[in-house]
């Protein structure tokens, strides 16, 4: 059985399917056409590693911060695939997984925003609350991880909380539009 991950919050589609420490990855630059590229990922990572939708036990989801478009798109395809073959939901904030990613104990991640900043840190090998602050300069001589994603880490972390109902599936949208760039 298989575990089905998607991530859309930014320009980058990931698709990945996880079983035994094996994963299996599908990525796809996509700064606004994450509609047209997700569901045809998903129909052909699933084919070209003679996958059904049956041999999927679970989905992992970033759920942002991120893109208000690419969120929607990923998380209505995640609720309508765990909701259609009732399976569990496991969702991860985007800054969980840029912490979960990386090795060092003590980091924070950082997601700007037209007004501020979403941060969270990790002490010591323990997360802290997600905070939303106009001003970060207080994290300058912190170790600030990057965006990059280890997708087994994430899943094996996603897998240790606990499911949601597809119906109650949110997405924490970052508040910056293209015009305001």
């Amino acid at each position: 059985m298989y575990t089905l991950f998607i991530d859309t919050h930014g320009e980058v589609i990931t698709v990945s399917l996880y079983k035994d420490g094996n994963v299996i990855k599908k990525e796809q630059e996509s700064e606004y056409s994450h509609a047209v590229f997700l569901a045809p990922m998903i129909r052909s990572i699933l084919k070209e590693n003679n996958v059904s939708f049956s041999d999927i036990k679970n989905i992992v989801a970033i759920n942002g911060p991120g893109s208000f478009t690419g969120l929607r798109i990923g998380l209505s395809e995640a609720k309508t695939i765990a909701y259609s073959l009732n399976i569990p939901i496991y969702l991860v904030s985007t800054l969980d997984a840029y912490l979960v990613s990386d090795e060092n104990k003590d980091k924070v991640a950082i997601i700007e925003d037209n007004k501020g900043y979403y941060v969270k840190e990790c002490v010591d090998g323990k997360l802290k609350e997600e905070v939303y602050l106009t001003d970060i300069s207080s994290y300058n001589n912190k170790y600030i991880v990057g965006e990059n994603l280890d997708i087994e880490k994430i899943i094996l972390y996603a897998l240790e909380k606990e499911s949601v109902n597809p119906h109650l599936v949110r997405a924490n949208y970052v508040k910056k539009i293209e015009v305001e760039k």
